[in-house]
């Protein structure tokens, strides 16, 4: 083969590469962006940068679908370009994102430190039975808890303008909880007493009717009180058609607890008709 021949060949050789493309897929830059990834995350870039991390995280996914399509592609050469220039784009957005990070992860601390002492001065914290009867305390804690989910989110500036917010009064926090101990502690006696006096009411005992009895008797020998025997009446008007006349074997029903205006009204009635007077049919 002539010298001219192997130029000839050397240069359609070189044509052909020129052709398919030579250019490499960028590697390096891929795992150069994905380390300045890491690290950006480790320095919590995904939370108190996330536009600069973001920016970069499209770019590196954006290189990555070009070199994908470089495989297949006639035009490699351009693909393979276009992905390394993103790439070197977004390691120096993941740097940036990085330094933005750090500055603002040291004001977060700086917000998580003034929180936590905000909160300590809350010294009624502990008492959680003490803290449900504070408004005082509620409203801090709600202040608190707002600054602490914009700490969350990397936004101190936020967090510390909505601490300036909290009022903590020592003084009126507890004695609101004194007053609160104080009227929680009588609601609950009240509810107690109202359930007692409905679980009383409830109670009832059968009595039978013997030969000789009357409500006068009946009510003295079951209340003590002989001008109760409304209370006999009125509770078994479906049996007793007129108060002065009883039959034996009538089976009442009697309960055992009444309300004091309930006897008061029943001593009323009875003082007024009399135990032997005609009924009237009231």
């Amino acid at each position: 083969m002539t010298r001219f021949s192997k130029l000839i060949m050397f240069a359609v050789l070189v044509a052909v590469l020129v052709v398919t493309g030579c250019s490499k897929p960028p590697v390096q830059e891929m795992d150069n962006a994905k380390a300045a990834m890491k690290a950006a995350q480790e320095s919590g870039a995904e939370k108190c940068a996330t536009e600069e991390y973001s920016r970069a995280k499209a770019a590196v996914a954006a290189a990555e679908a070009k070199m994908a399509q470089a495989e297949s592609s006639d035009d490699k050469g351009a693909l393979y370009d276009a992905a390394k220039a993103e790439l070197l784009s977004a390691i120096q957005d993941f740097e940036k994102a990085k330094e933005i990070a750090a500055e603002r992860s040291k004001m977060n601390d700086k917000a998580q430190a003034e929180l936590d002492s905000v909160k300590k001065n809350l010294n009624v914290a502990a008492n959680e039975d003490g803290s449900m009867y504070s408004a005082s305390y509620k409203a801090a804690m709600a202040k608190i808890n707002e600054a602490q989910a914009l700490i969350d989110k990397c936004e101190s500036e936020k967090a510390l303008a909505v601490l300036e917010q909290v009022e903590i009064d020592n003084g009126t926090i507890q004695q609101e909880i004194i007053e609160g101990k104080a009227a929680a502690k009588k609601a609950e006696a009240a509810r107690k007493a109202k359930l007692r006096a409905q679980m009383m009411k409830a109670q009832t005992e059968d009595y039978k009717v013997v030969k000789g009895d009357n409500l006068w008797n009946i009510s003295k020998a079951k209340f003590m009180n002989p001008f109760m025997w409304p209370l006999i009446y009125w509770a078994n008007k479906d049996q007793i058609k007129d108060p002065d006349l009883i039959f034996p074997n009538q089976i009442f029903k009697i309960r055992k607890y009444f309300e004091d205006d309930e006897k008061a009204k029943a001593s009323d009635f009875s003082k007024t008709r009399g135990p032997w007077s005609l009924f009237d049919g009231k």
